[in-house]
């Protein structure tokens, strides 16, 4: 029963992962196009609000791992968002949305999270998309 669970489990997150994907695809090819040069400076600065959702999707801010991890998150994309400026800011700016996607499949939400269970696969697809148009399709000024 617990194998029939996991893989009902892995098949949810794989099509999370994949609607989050195409999500994140088609949001970041949109932007590119109606931001023009400045969009991979504003998705930089997009990292920290994405970042904030775990945190704010709280029942509770009380002091545990899981919300040590995320403010630790934030403050890491608050870090890449000052940073990703000049000729490497695109790089800066995938690699930021790179990271979520990895903290966002590998983060122990807890027990008090409001997220639903599916919600960290669809937003790694999500960021993991995202990074690729912001490194695939450079926008020139």
């Amino acid at each position: 029963m617990t194998w029939v669970r996991h893989s009902t489990e892995m098949r949810t997150d794989l099509v999370a992962g994949l609607a989050g994907a195409a999500g994140g695809a088609l949001v970041a090819g949109l932007s590119r196009r109606a931001l023009g040069p400045r969009f991979e400076r504003i998705s930089a600065v997009s990292l920290v609000p994405v970042a904030l959702i775990y945190p704010l999707a709280r029942a509770s801010l009380e002091d545990r791992p899981a919300v040590t991890r995320e403010l630790i998150g934030v403050a890491a994309m608050t870090a890449v968002a000052l940073a990703a400026r000049g000729e490497r800011g695109r790089r800066i700016a995938a690699a930021g949305w790179l990271a979520h996607a990895a903290f966002d499949l590998m983060h122990d939400r807890g027990d008090d999270s409001l997220l639903p269970d599916w919600y960290p696969a669809a937003c790694a697809g999500y960021d993991a998309a995202y990074a690729a148009v912001i490194v695939t399709q450079r926008t020139d000024a």
